[in-house]
């Protein structure tokens, strides 16, 4: 009896390991970009979101756009073809490979921790959640709430039981689920015979309180499924991590890239590209096609809703790519690459 009992203390103590301290990038309780930039404080972000500042004025929403939506995607897409629907803000299906994968799953009304004030959505998302067919994985690349909605996360966990990929630290966030994986940068994990994941640094931030910033960890993901790569970008400011992920991994099939919540830029250019350095990740991942994400959906920032992509194609008339190697999908559209040829590389293992 004393011997059960002791093996089950050490059970219960093993199980209350913190997984964080893993990371060599975790110290003093807190992750640090790969390179070092100073980000703003919560407050400013948030008073930003609230205010007019001084340098950039604060451009007036419509209360509500009406959209279209995809109320009967398809269930399966086989083999390599790839179907990839823009749902809202960083919330994309992708089905590939008879997978059907989601980003960032924001179904709510707003992105806040309460109901009744933060942002709030000025359209229907493209496919609603009850209309989405059975989901396999959920990627999330960090919790902020405009990335992580827990409404929507366990309506998806009761519903399709699905495999949940994040950052170190962000399985505390969710509702308990058995599938919940947790992931260092450049961590990777097979999850199928044709589809391996990486999770990679990306130069952003963490936290949803003022007490816990960069508590837990961000990032974006590398697919290699279905024979295409796949970069899903998550957040971030402009950085080298993209050259990097080229230089891994060779050129992108497809890359989902921010365009928006970037203004005023004194306050988030280290956190949120613009159209000009989106256009330059497109050009260091080397990308096939890039689809723009990050706009339109909550107003986070100054700039005016069509903003971005009005501003996309000027930054890529000035870089000289073709205007359909970086598009922009209506809300519901989705996009269907039936001959993308896969890149050249092998995978990297």
């Amino acid at each position: 009896m004393i011997l059960f009992i002791g093996a089950l203390l050490a059970a219960c103590a093993a199980s209350k390991v913190d997984i964080r301290q893993k990371s060599a990038n975790f110290n003093d309780g807190v992750f640090s970009n790969t390179n070092p930039v100073e980000t703003k404080s919560f407050w400013e972000i948030v008073w930003s979101g609230l205010t007019t500042e001084a340098e950039t004025e604060r451009a007036e929403w419509s209360d509500w756009v009406e959209t279209e939506m995809d109320t009967a995607p398809l269930e399966r897409v086989q083999g390599s073809d790839v179907r990839i629907t823009f749902v809202n803000h960083a919330t994309f299906l992708i089905q590939v490979g008879g997978f059907n994968i989601l980003t960032d799953p924001v179904f709510s009304e707003r992105t806040s921790p309460v109901s009744f004030i933060g942002p709030k959505r000025v359209h229907n998302p493209g496919i609603t959640i009850d209309s989405l067919p059975r989901v396999d994985a959920i990627l999330i690349s960090h919790d902020h709430y405009d990335h992580l909605d827990l409404n929507s996360i366990s309506t998806l966990i009761e519903r399709d039981n699905p495999l949940l990929y994040m950052g170190l630290g962000v399985g505390r966030r969710l509702p308990v689920s058995e599938k919940i994986i947790e992931l260092d940068w450049w961590d990777n994990i097979q999850v199928a015979d044709n589809f391996r994941l990486w999770f990679l640094d990306v130069q952003h931030f963490s936290g949803r309180s003022l007490t816990d910033r960069n508590s837990t960890l961000w990032g974006g993901f590398l697919l290699e499924v279905g024979g295409k790569r796949i970069y899903f970008g998550g957040d971030s400011g402009y950085a080298d991590h993209y050259v990097r992920t080229y230089e891994r991994f060779g050129p992108i099939d497809v890359a989902l890239l921010p365009i928006g919540a970037y203004a005023p830029r004194n306050l988030f250019k280290p956190v949120h590209l613009d159209p000009f350095e989106a256009v330059q990740a497109h050009i260091d991942l080397k990308a096939n096609l890039s689809i723009g994400m990050h706009y339109g959906t909550f107003q986070l920032s100054a700039e005016a809703r069509k903003e971005p992509v009005e501003l996309l194609e000027q930054a890529k008339h000035e870089a000289g790519i073709s205007p359909s190697a970086f598009i922009t999908l209506e809300v519901g559209q989705p996009f269907e690459l039936l001959s993308l040829a896969a890149s050249n590389t092998q995978p990297t293992q």
